[in-house]
């Protein structure tokens, strides 16, 4: 999907995100790789509240406190490490996880284990 420096930003060393575009049977699909401290996490890159994606620029994702993963289109504030909508139209509802792992110095996923 990526490489593990490419989630690395100056000055923070703890949080970052990421727009990757991966393609999966032939569509091209906006995914958010997400570094939170040691962890490493992926979402499918769209608000279950509206179907659009929630970055509002480039790889621009958090809301202006860096605690949450904010949608854009509606304002619906997701937990960074769960997914889960905690405000806003998307409530009771969250973003589709991707499983990741890091292999050496890259973030990899296995598509076939992608939910339909």
């Amino acid at each position: 999907m990526c490489l593990r420096a490419d989630l690395d930003v100056p000055g923070d060393d703890d949080l970052a995100a990421k727009e990757v575009i991966v393609h999966v049977n032939g569509a091209r699909t906006s995914v958010i790789v997400v570094k939170d401290g040691g962890a490493i996490r992926a979402y499918l890159n769209s608000c279950p509240h509206a179907r659009t994606p929630l970055n509002w620029q480039a790889d621009k994702f958090f809301d202006l406190s860096r605690t949450t993963l904010l949608c854009a289109t509606h304002g619906a504030a997701f937990d960074i490490a769960t997914g889960r909508c905690v405000r806003g139209p998307a409530a009771g509802r969250a973003l589709t996880p991707i499983a990741v792992r890091q292999e050496d110095d890259r973030i990899v996923t296995d598509i076939s284990m992608w939910p339909a």
